[in-house]
């Protein structure tokens, strides 16, 4: 994956882009055992719903987990991404959307 590379996210793709990713074990509190994460970093247009109350525009950043880091070792920063999901909202498989 390289990491120094220009991208451009355009507000007509309507899908995922992928800007990142971070894997590593972790303690959680009160328990001795590792546990293994792994996240990766997108981008996606936000809701063009609006209401009386409600308004947004642009892009939201979003984490989310992955089942390892291998879903995403054959992907670029800026990439276009599906992502596929299991049950419990994990991404399972990471595919480039050309």
């Amino acid at each position: 994956m390289d990491n120094n590379t220009d991208f451009i996210v355009s507000t007509e793709y309507p899908g995922y882009v992928f800007v990142g990713c971070a894997s590593g074990t972790f303690t959680p509190q009160g328990s001795k055992e590792e546990l293994e994460f792994a996240n990766m970093f997108v981008l996606s247009p936000v809701s063009d719903y609006t209401s009386d109350d409600y308004s947004a525009r642009g892009f939201k950043a979003e984490k989310k987990k992955c089942l390892s880091s291998d879903i995403w070792a054959d992907l670029q920063i800026g990439d276009r991404v599906k992502l596929f999901f299991d049950d419990k909202g994990r991404v399972v498989l990471a595919a480039q959307d050309n």
